[in-house]
């Protein structure tokens, strides 16, 4: 059991501390300011590594550089699936379950959204990695974003647990979404499977080589 393809690399260092970050963590969550006011605002969800996972905190900062205030809460509260073992430890799996179950997740990402409208924004997108897309998914369903992003998607995480197929959480969605799928991504993220269920909602379909961008 896992959230990734066959072939898929696991976390190459525990945290780049090397990198200079432009952001602060504040609490429960990691911060990056935009370079010039904003009301534009993005919330990050991390994948199964957390908070601390890689260079994810300055991947946010690379995104505020673009214009945008961006939020990253700490949905794992300072752990992560590497810690509790992985997929081979039924305990890790059953903990990553109980998180990924909508009514728990979701007022663990609310956090970011109210702090993102204290920095002045009113206009919210969102971008998940790999199982963080399924919370982009949910979001997108419940009109809480005008966009939203998934990297390396695992829709699959809510078949795994809930038994709700990568079609259903798509078809759900309400605003523009885009899939940039791995190399080793199911064929339905890079052919356009998931992203004509987008455009049936009245969205534009664009497919650009391997990345799936319905907008």
């Amino acid at each position: 059991m896992s959230c990734c393809p066959e072939g898929s690399l696991g976390l190459a260092v525990t945290e780049d501390t090397k990198r200079t970050l432009s952001g602060v963590v504040d609490g429960k969550v990691y911060y990056a300011p935009p370079p010039a006011p904003s009301s534009a605002g993005v919330v990050v969800i991390y994948d199964v590594y957390g908070f601390s996972g890689g260079r994810i905190k300055s991947v946010c900062d690379a995104i505020a550089s673009c214009g945008f205030h961006v939020c990253m809460p700490d949905i794992y509260d300072g752990t992560n699936l590497g810690e509790k073992g992985m997929f081979e430890n039924p305990e890790a799996v059953a903990w990553l379950k109980g998180l990924t179950v909508w009514d728990v997740q979701g007022p663990l990402v609310a956090p970011a959204f109210e702090y993102l409208a204290q920095k002045g924004v009113t206009k919210f997108g969102a971008i998940g990695f790999c199982w963080g897309a399924y919370g982009v998914c949910k979001l997108a369903a419940e009109g809480k974003i005008s966009a939203g992003v998934s990297c390396h998607p695992s829709l699959v995480i809510g078949k795994m647990f809930f038994d709700e197929s990568e079609a259903s959480q798509v078809e759900a969605t309400k605003c523009p979404l885009a899939f940039l799928p791995a190399g080793n991504d199911p064929d339905h993220y890079k052919d356009g499977t998931l992203a004509k269920l987008v455009e049936k909602a009245g969205y534009e379909r664009r497919v650009l080589g391997t990345i799936i961008v319905a907008i």
